[in-house]
């Protein structure tokens, strides 16, 4: 078993938990290979180097899962993740919890193999979400969070941050259904649009509460014209859920979507950062990952 560990994530929490870890799969008498990353993208390069069947466990967080997770994807490796980042919305998709060592030790210990469904956008896969638009935005600012915001708080400061910048670009957003209907989900200004295969986004916003991981498909959120005021309203309600019922917000479970908008608009992958784009096409991909699962 391999352990890709992200020694800033979590501010360096995974540093600083990486002896308690090592301890507890010592313990249980499951042999481990550390292996550390140094640079951006460099966990998927020691993921890839191992053998094709290995189990490798992404300790960090969601930036760090789904590094590890493209070279597991219809692979024959399985994915772990031993949660201690700033968000882990897969992890919780999952049902583990944020640094609880013994946790995965025992999920490590069952050995029990779940099949999820991963996402991809513009070629980029994503295990939890790909979003366009406003909460792209968010997760850029939050890097420039001051150092000792983490978690929620350095959310709320990306969130202060790019509310100055704040635009509702004009889009159109097509969704195709299960029965292979595609039918236009949104045509005029947007705030954001975002495909969830976990529920979790930012580390506290249920921005999709139904959304399951092995259920073949995602759930596109989008929000429409909102403002200032408007965003700050809505936000509150994402983080119980409950933003779906208001009239500004479009959901709708779809196998793929394809977003064409005015302008180049920010989007990411499972929390990572990439160039700005007009055009998107996003599909699930049913099964595609193994992962170690609690019970």
């Amino acid at each position: 078993m391999f352990l890709v560990v992200n020694p800033v994530a979590g501010r360096g929490r995974a540093l600083a938990l990486l002896p308690t870890v090592r301890e507890a799969f010592a313990r249980a008498g499951l042999p481990l290979t550390v292996l550390v990353t140094e640079r951006p993208g460099h966990a998927t390069v020691l993921a890839q180097a191992t053998p094709g069947d290995a189990t490798i466990l992404a300790m960090g967080g969601d930036g760090t899962v789904h590094e590890v997770a493209r070279a597991c994807i219809d692979s024959g490796r399985t994915l772990g993740v031993v949660p201690v980042g700033s968000g882990d919305d897969f992890a919780f998709a999952l049902g583990l919890a944020r640094g609880d060592v013994e946790a995965v030790v025992s999920v490590a210990l069952e050995g029990r193999v779940r099949l999820v469904d991963t996402g991809v956008c513009n070629g980029e896969p994503f295990v939890n979400a790909a979003g366009v638009g406003f909460d792209a935005e968010v997760g850029a600012r939050m890097r420039e969070a001051p150092s000792p915001l983490t978690g929620f708080g350095a959310y709320l400061w990306g969130v202060g941050v790019a509310l100055g910048r704040l635009a509702s670009v004009p889009m159109q957003v097509w969704g195709t259904n299960e029965a292979g209907v595609e039918r236009l989900l949104h045509d005029g200004p947007s705030l954001l649009t975002s495909l969830q295969n976990g529920p979790r986004t930012g580390g506290s916003f249920l921005f999709a509460p139904m959304a399951d991981v092995d259920d073949g498909r995602l759930n596109v959120v989008i929000a429409k014209r909102v403002g200032r005021l408007g965003t700050l309203s809505l936000l509150p309600k994402a983080l119980r859920g409950r933003h779906l019922s208001d009239p500004r917000v479009v959901q709708a479970p779809v196998v793929a979507v394809r977003i064409e908008a005015a302008s180049p608009r920010a989007w990411h992958a499972d929390g990572e950062a990439f160039a700005p784009a007009s055009t998107f096409t996003i599909s699930v991909r049913p099964k595609s990952l193994r992962v170690l699962a609690p019970l």
